[in-house]
């Protein structure tokens, strides 16, 4: 069986009212074994993180079905689609408190997430599959 993803992306801005270490505890809170690199561009920093771990992806598909989101998280990485990636971006606050929320809306920004994977149909099926009366159906 072929992978289901090549690697996985996230960014946040992280602005000086923010905590580096908060920030990069948020986005391990969605993606496990991220290695940081942080860009400092004066007025705020680029914090990016990068995985190719093959559980990289298990903690989303552990909070979508515990938040019972899987019809929500479905439309937005449908949403996020483009060829080989898909894009997603959550609420950084969220994040750090350990849930998913697709309200992106927040003065400090999102946390963005980057998938890229060669079968986005089948990686969409098997993170956040259709449901029915919230039980999958694919």
């Amino acid at each position: 069986m072929s992978e289901l993803f090549e690697e996985v992306e996230v960014e946040a801005y992280v602005y000086p009212t923010e905590d580096i270490e908060k920030v990069k505890k948020a986005m391990l809170n969605l993606i496990p074994d991220l290695e940081f690199e942080a860009f400092d561009r004066g007025d705020y920093i680029i914090l990016t993180a990068k995985t190719r771990s093959r559980k990289a992806l298990s903690r989303l598909y552990e909070l979508f079905r515990g938040q019972a989101i899987l019809d929500t998280a479905r439309s937005f990485l449908e949403e996020g689609y483009f060829g080989e990636e898909i894009i997603i971006k959550v609420n950084k606050q969220a994040a750090y408190a350990g849930v998913v929320n697709f309200n992106e809306e927040s003065p400090l920004g999102p946390i963005t997430i980057i998938i890229r994977t060669k079968d986005p149909q089948r990686l969409m099926k098997w993170l956040a599959p259709r449901t029915k009366d919230g039980v999958p159906i694919e």
